[in-house]
């Protein structure tokens, strides 16, 4: 059975505040006599915002004003009005059609799609839509705009009904979600609507959205009437705060915790609380757990399947995405045999749920109109808790509603939201008579009012030059040679190649010098060969390795057998602030463990991973024999995973310590004889080939022009080493990639590697990148650990870089001197 309505104190007095202006434009209209008036009518007076938050009950005050506005026998300042009601989502339409059914009987809500038949039309009518099925090119909506044999198109419709002397007015639903951004919406409003009154309404009020919504469609002055959460609160309406629980765990151990199913656990368990105390104060209600998951396409599957893992039986859990909408969401929320609705994203803005207490979202947002949507799927009290008095009497748990964050970097998106919220402060809109009828050489004359004073001179409101650009603009043409001759001339001519002919059927031969470029040769002294480092092909040697110099001690052991892990849980009230934290033990997530610690196991490129997992695994088992462990192969596998994924960089470690016993140095090819450069190439006192390389970047230039500058002797001459070239020096990283550094230069004096030292320079942004940290502990077995050099690129100077073990990160050690290569 339905519940009376009954409108509250701050809500008659917000409809009483709208009417009053609404009436004042009547007024002004009934008295203009051309268009030009009636649009400054409009403009001026005939626009409301209302700001309300969420579940003060926008729908009802705005269906109030439309009853009573309509309603022409009542007062002779009413007008004769036909309404148009847009939601921002289709899932809204039925909702808020049924809600005016129910509340309002001297509204007639009517269907656009076949009522549009003038004959039939009276004062109160409300068509319910949505922007997108009337100002879309989409079918129904071109049906929509024509003629037929079930009425006439919108575009006749709406003049026919002002010959006939209706009014049009139009309520904006949700206003912050704003048409503005479609240019068919606002083509709609300004050339076919063309409303004499228009009702906004919104729980999220932004001053930008309002001027962007008076310059789309030539609104010069917005009433702005305000309701604040403590005029809802007190009326019972809403509850009294929102709890935004997250969760927090170290850095080291947030891939281990399984967030998901500790904010499920906790949810659950706070819906069963609030299901005992509803029962226990004589409340016939089963609350209602709302989960809203992320986009993934088996993102609900998991979410059942977490649930069921918590004792939720099956036949209470519904749930509705976009593509399976499996349960409808008007049904689910009064059908008290469902406890637990499964939603996603899509579907976040469109439902009312008075049944909810608690949500829990798995979804990874930080803003506040996320948050905004999250606080009012539970901020509504249902109607059974509505009464002041009851609400009075109600228990805490029962007053607020609860968010659960699996992500808590979610939980600012809520504190913002709940700051917002709380901005809007009760304040009614006194009628400023900005368009007023004055009487001008004996006739009616609307004047613009300015600083209290109409003007002498009439005053036109002209709607602004809009002008929509979409994602698939074109009108920015790239300019290219064909459509723009100016370019032509400097169109560089194909390259030709030196000795180039063409014979009688037109084949080309060529020589081995492209026109205009030059011959280097190495230059007599210079090493052409030296070493480089590779993995052997077989692994099973290294495998082993690995396998055995595990450290598998009693503290990595220990870890194995972890099922909890201690975190902290924080607890916001997001309206007033207040803060608590705990410390709670949550769960391990075997899924997450197991991705951790296959990646780990995928570090090693060169080792295929199932070889290195089955010889881990083999010696976790002669492990857990010595000590007495007795356990199933699947809780092995789950320890092992634990195991690696705790510990990363034992791992890592440890395949650097064999791949340090294991790897080879194997001779790499000669140096080309000759390299081929444009003949106007910038020279080198030192390099190898006696030219400055073309692929150099800036560090990578002033660091060989520095070399180039030595006269000291140290540098005897100095190399690029080519990245993956047969002829180049790799070193095998851990990872078992090469790592080839950017130099190679003959020191004179340098003992280690018969004088070659290798050298890679870095710029400060990828100082402690994970392939720089890897490379500055990199050491070629022959040639030694190459010196990295960091580019300041401020002072121009080269800083020396050494690891850091105790913080894990590469610094900045020594300004670098070349005289200093012997010792590096």
């Amino acid at each position: 059975m339905a519940i009376p309505f009954y409108a509250k104190n701050y809500q008659k007095e917000a409809v009483a505040n709208a009417l009053e202006i609404f009436r004042y434009a009547e007024k002004q209209l009934k008295f203009a006599e051309t268009e030009t008036d009636k649009t400054n009518i409009t403009a001026h007076n005939g626009c409301i915002l209302l700001e309300a938050p969420t579940g003060s009950g926008k729908t009802r005050m705005a269906g109030m004003i439309a009853e009573d506005f309509s309603r022409v026998q009542m007062r002779m300042d009413n007008a004769k009005v036909v309404w148009f009601w847009f939601t921002p989502f289709k899932g809204l339409v039925e909702q808020t059609a049924s809600a005016l059914r129910r509340d309002f009987h001297s509204l007639r809500i009517r269907n656009l799609q076949n009522e549009r038949r003038t004959g039939d039309i009276a004062s109160g009518d409300m068509f319910v839509t949505t922007w997108a099925s009337v100002a879309t090119s989409n079918k129904d909506s071109r049906r929509l705009r024509k003629d037929g044999d079930i009425g006439l198109g919108l575009d006749n419709f709406i003049p026919a009904l002002r010959t006939l002397g209706f009014r049009i007015g139009v309520v904006v639903d949700e206003a912050h979600h704003g048409f503005t951004k479609a240019k068919e919406a606002v083509s709609l409003y300004l050339n076919v609507l063309q409303p004499d009154f228009t009702l906004l309404t919104t729980a999220t009020p932004d001053d930008s959205d309002v001027e962007k919504f008076k310059d789309a469609v030539g609104i010069a002055e917005v009433y702005r009437i305000r309701v604040s959460r403590k005029d809802a609160v007190d009326a019972g309406l809403i509850k009294d705060g929102i709890k935004s629980v997250a969760y927090l765990a170290p850095a080291e151990q947030q891939h281990l915790v399984d967030f998901a199913l500790t904010a499920l656990g906790d949810a659950w368990q706070i819906h069963n609380a609030i299901k005992a105390q509803l029962a226990d104060n004589g409340i016939n209600l089963v609350p209602l757990m709302l989960v809203q998951v992320g986009n993934s396409d088996k993102a609900v599957e998991v979410a059942r399947g977490q649930l069921a893992r918590l004792g939720v039986p099956e036949e209470a859990i519904a749930w509705y995405t976009a593509d399976d909408p499996n349960d409808d969401l008007l049904t689910v929320a009064i059908d008290e045999r469902k406890e637990v609705l499964i939603f996603k994203v899509a579907v976040a803005l469109g439902f009312d749920a008075p049944r909810a207490f608690t949500l829990v979202s798995m979804r990874g947002a930080q803003d506040t109109n996320f948050g905004i949507q999250v606080v009012g799927r539970i901020l509504r009290t249902h109607a059974l808790l509505q009464a002041p008095a009851m609400a009075r009497k109600l228990p805490e748990l029962l007053r607020f509603g609860y968010a659960f964050l699996a992500d808590a970097e979610n939980q600012t998106g809520l504190t913002s939201a709940g700051e917002k919220i709380n901005t809007i402060q009760t304040e009614l809109s006194n009628i400023c008579p900005f368009a007023m009828v004055v009487q001008v050489a004996g006739e009616n004359r609307v004047q613009v009012v300015y600083d209290g004073q109409p003007s002498l001179l009439p005053q036109e409101t002209v709607a602004p030059a809009w002008q929509y650009r979409g994602e698939n603009d074109t009108s920015t043409t790239p300019i290219t040679p064909a459509n723009n001759p100016l370019l032509s001339g400097f169109i560089l001519p194909e390259l030709t190649l030196e000795g180039q002919t063409t014979g009688e059927e037109g084949v080309k031969t060529v020589s081995n010098v492209l026109v205009g470029f030059q011959r280097f040769m190495l230059r007599e002294g210079v090493q052409n060969r030296f070493e480089t480092e590779e993995v052997p092909l077989a692994t099973n040697e290294l495998v082993a390795c690995i396998a055995a110099s595990f450290p598998m001690d009693e503290r990595v052991l220990a870890t194995a057998f972890r099922r909890n892990v201690t975190i902290q849980r924080r607890q916001i009230e997001i309206f007033q602030g207040n803060e608590q934290l705990e410390k709670i033990q949550a769960k391990l997530s075997d899924v997450d463990i197991a991705k951790r610690g296959q990646s780990v196991l995928f570090d090693a490129h060169h080792i295929d991973p199932r070889d290195l997992f089955k010889a881990l695994l083999g010696r976790m088992e002669r492990e857990y024999e010595q000590r007495g462990y007795d356990k199933a192969e699947t809780e092995l596998h789950r320890s092992l995973f634990l195991i690696l994924a705790t510990f990363p960089s034992l791992v890592r470690k440890t395949i650097k310590q064999c791949l340090a016993k294991y790897r080879k140095v194997v001779p790499a090819q000669k140096l080309p004889e000759y390299i081929e450069a444009i003949a106007g190439v910038k020279k080198s006192r030192l390099n190898g080939y006696g030219i400055m390389p073309q692929d150099l970047n800036n560090p990578e230039r002033q660091f060989a022009e520095m070399l180039d500058a030595d006269m000291s002797g140290t540098v005897e001459w100095w190399l690029r080493n080519e990245q993956q070239k047969a002829h180049s020096i790799g070193i095998v990283m851990p990872n078992g990639y090469r790592y080839y550094p950017d130099f190679i230069v003959k020191v004179q004096g340098r003992k280690r590697g018969g004088g070659i030292l290798l050298v890679e320079i870095k710029g400060n942004h990828i100082l402690n990148g994970d392939d720089t940290l890897d490379k500055v502990i990199a050491e070629h077995k022959n040639y030694g650990a190459p010196l990295m050099l960091l580019h300041e690129q401020d002072s121009k100077r080269f800083m020396t870089v050494r690891h850091n073990e105790r913080t894990d990160k590469n610094q900045a050690d020594q300004i670098f001197r070349v005289e200093n290569m012997p010792e590096y």
